[in-house]
């Protein structure tokens, strides 16, 4: 094989090298200008590029997930500053409690240890926030979903279309922490923009399936972006020059659906080959998406994952109390063929 496979990253997974490849293929035709603080040139084009996408009105980069999760939440919830989350969304596990600290935001956790919550109790927590003392309104109902932290399962869509229409109806805000929106919208077989109409302000990643080396963009209604540039600032999220990390995620937005579908074909060829092999066995997650789990019969995985390593095929090592290894497809499974990767495997039991 000439080129590695990455079943550790959401995309490519690209080295330094490789990513400074890409960034020159995308400035050889001088197409590319640089932004001044994070305004305009490549910025403002990924800007416009990703609302379209999304179907929303405008959008606006940030430099990180957790600042434009951070900003929505802030400003969707205005006077009303308790906000619902999942109890494993990275809103409520994984910023350093940011948006409490920085914004004096109230985060009301449901469905621990679980994928989603439902309606019924969403319903049944404002309910309860209703016989407190001092009462305090629901401003945001914020939903992640792929969730990270269940294997980047997929929260149920009728169910997330049931919660928005309610939400509308009682005048609280929604928001997406849609980090891998891209990758959800291929095995949902529902566009982007349309699972982005149930909300009001959408998170997208670009560092995940877009390559970039960092970066988001967080996408609204027009009037809605245009009081973030200011708390942007403020945040300090205003980088100097983003141009390169917009510009990377450019060159790949328009064709990363038709190139995931097409790993997530060729995944599925691969795991039917290994499953016949009764050494191999590939368990899917439930509601899941682009992880599954590779069980091998009587090997040390770490060692079976190194062989692997030396062998061109990247798979993070197990956890210390899994009796398995996770595949993450990503499109750098499309550049060899089912067959030799089968190969590959056998090759370093």
């Amino acid at each position: 094989m000439q080129s590695a496979v990455n079943f550790i990253s959401d995309g490519l997974g690209l080295t330094p090298s490789e990513f400074a490849e890409v960034l020159l293929e995308c400035t050889a035709d001088g197409a590319v200008h640089t932004d001044s603080y994070s305004l305009g040139g490549a910025v403002e084009r990924v800007e416009a590029k990703f609302a379209q996408l999304l179907g929303k009105q405008r959008s606006i980069f940030m430099p990180t997930g957790t600042l434009a999760n951070h900003m929505a939440l802030r400003a969707l919830a205005g006077v009303d500053r308790k906000v619902i989350v999942q109890a494993e969304s990275h809103i409520y596990r994984d910023i350093g409690d940011s948006a409490q600290t920085l914004s004096g935001l109230n985060l009301m956790p449901l469905a621990p240890q679980r994928t989603m919550f439902t309606l019924q109790e969403v319903q049944g927590a404002i309910d309860s926030f209703r016989d407190e003392r001092a009462a305090t309104r629901v401003g945001v109902i914020s939903i992640e979903s792929l969730v990270r932290r269940q294997n980047d399962a997929m929260f149920d869509y009728e169910e997330m279309w049931r919660i928005s229409d309610f939400a509308r109806a009682q005048d609280i805000k929604m928001h997406l922490d849609g980090a891998r929106l891209f990758v959800e919208a291929v095995h949902r077989e529902i566009a982007p923009a349309k699972q982005a109409a149930l909300f009001d302000t959408v998170f997208v990643s670009l560092s995940k399936c877009f390559n970039s080396a960092s970066g988001a963009i967080l996408a609204g209604s027009a009037d809605f972006i245009e009081d973030l540039y200011h708390q942007r600032r403020m945040f300090g999220g205003s980088l100097a020059q983003a141009w390169p990390q917009a510009a990377v995620a450019l060159h790949y937005a328009d064709g990363f659906l038709e190139a995931y579908s097409a790993a997530w074909s060729t995944a599925e060829t691969l795991f039917d080959l290994l499953d016949e092999d009764p050494v191999f066995r590939v368990e899917r997650i439930t509601q899941g998406t682009h992880i599954v789990r590779l069980h091998v019969v009587d090997v040390s995985l770490p060692e079976f994952a190194e062989r692997l390593r030396q062998r061109q095929v990247s798979i993070a090592p197990p956890a210390p109390d899994d009796q398995w290894l996770t595949l993450k497809i990503n499109p750098s499974i499309l550049r060899v063929s089912p067959a030799q990767l089968v190969a590959v495997f056998r090759a370093a039991l």
